[in-house]
Parts: structure tokens; C-alpha cells; sequence
């Protein structure tokens, strides 16, 4: 059984649609790729899945089971867990803080300690840095706050939007390094990235979303050799 399922899901803003049928699925541990232009819909379907954006048609199933219409702290406590773009950390909380809300729904508090100090062990900067407030780190340490915050909450899938924009190259590679080993800590990772040749080359699979539908499907492999992809999005 997939570990997300998304059927012929519809959503949008007032009279703005923004996804037209769309049906994706992930498999446990799975990293998958949705490429596409600005606009597409992209960040949009991450929002519905999560419940931010509610669904006006299709479904959405986690493990089999429905949470078109949870709450996103619903869908948080089901084990989905959402970085999203621009990293939305807390300026006016420390490091530590952040890292601590990313484990609002676990019961455990000492699991939540471990999984601070995990999530230091893979961004060893936000160790050094856990009593200084978010909005003074650099782009590239709030981002990587943002993902580790993500992690506390011990996801069983990862919901991430563009990680890497804005970012200097080195951060990047440290970004995309970890997000490579997620999969093998068991966690699936849907990808939304403009770096479509990277996402694509740690992606299993990826999606192609243009004006919010499903247009092409594929490995990831396949699709970075695709004329068409390649023309449009990897400047080949």
C-alpha cells in the first residue's frame, strides 16, 4: 500500500482553480519530484495534502486512510510533515524554541530532547546556535532550522517546497545531502524543487504539473532525459 495516495484532487483560491484532477502516489520511503513552471500549482498541492489549502474535490490518504478535510494539526499528529517555502521559522523564537514546536504532537518530551539532538547531528550549525533567535540566522541556517524543525515531529512523510532557493551552493549540497538519506531513515519525501535537475536526480519518480494537471510521469531518471523536460526546464 502507498504510503500517500492523491486522487483526482481539486483545490484553489476564491474563483481560482488551482489543481485539476491531480493524482500522485508516494510509496513508503520514497523520495518523488514535482517539477514544473511558477504556478503550476505546485505549492498548492503540497498545501492541500497538508491541509492548509482544503480540498474541493478528490481525496487525499494517508496509509490508506482519508484526511481530505483534517485539520493541517491533524494531519501533523498522522505523521506528515510540511517545510515550507520561505521556511516560516519563528524570528522571535530561539533555535531551540523552533526545533521544540516541531515536536508539539509528540507525547514523549524526551524523544523530543533525542530528536533535537538528531536533528543537530545532521545540521551541526543549529547546535551552535540554539539560543540565538531565528530571524537572525543567514537564509541558508533558517532553512536548515526549517527542515530540522520538520524532522522533530518524526514524519513518516516530508512535504518539502523549494529548499533550496535562495541558497549558496554549498548550502544546497549540505540541503540535498540530507534530504537524500531520508529515505533511508525509512521517511518518504515529496520534493518540490526549481532545481529540476537535482530533484530529479534524487527523486525514485517525479510528476510533471503544468497549469495544475498531471501532464507526465515517470522515474526520475527518465524524465532528466526526456527532450521535453530537459528543453523546459533544464535549460538543455
Amino acid at each position: 500500500m502507498p504510503i500517500l495516495e492523491v486522487r483526482e484532487l481539486e483545490a484553489g483560491y476564491g474563483p481560482i482553480q488551482a489543481l485539476h484532477r491531480v493524482s500522485i502516489t508516494v510509496e513508503e520511503g520514497e523520495l518523488v519530484a514535482i517539477i514544473g513552471a511558477n504556478g503550476a500549482g505546485k505549492t498548492t498541492l503540497l498545501m492541500a495534502i497538508s491541509g492548509i489549502v482544503p480540498a474541493r474535490g478528490g481525496a487525499v490518504l494517508f496509509r490508506g486512510q482519508k484526511i481530505t478535510g483534517r485539520q493541517p494539526h491533524e494531519v501533523v499528529r498522522l505523521g506528515i510533515g510540511h517545510s515550507p517555502e520561505g521556511r516560516r521559522i519563528f524570528p522571535r523564537l530561539t533555535v531551540r524554541e523552533n526545533l521544540e514546536l516541531g515536536g508539539f504532537a509528540q507525547v514523549d518530551r524526551g524523544q523530543v530532547g533525542r530528536d533535537i539532538d538528531e536533528a543537530c547531528g545532521l545540521f551541526p550549525i543549529l547546535g551552535d546556535r540554539m539560543g540565538q533567535l531565528g530571524g537572525t540566522l543567514s537564509g541558508g541556517e533558517q532553512q536548515m532550522l526549517a527542515l530540522g524543525r520538520a524532522l522533530v515531529g518524526r514524519p513518516r512523510l516530508l512535504l518539502l517546497d523549494e529548499p533550496s532557493l535562495g541558497l549558496a551552493p554549498l548550502v544546497v549540497a549540505k540541503i540535498f545531502e540530507v534530504i537524500a538519506g531520508l529515505s533511508a531513515r525509512g521517511i518518504a519525501v515529496v520534493l518540490v524543487e526549481q532545481n529540476a535537475r537535482a530533484a530529479l536526480r534524487l527523486a525514485a519518480r517525479g510528476y510533471v504539473l503544468e497549469t495544475g494537471r498531471i501532464t507526465l510521469t515517470g522515474s526520475g531518471s527518465s524524465l532528466a532525459a526526456d527532450p521535453r523536460i530537459r528543453d523546459a526546464y533544464l535549460g538543455e
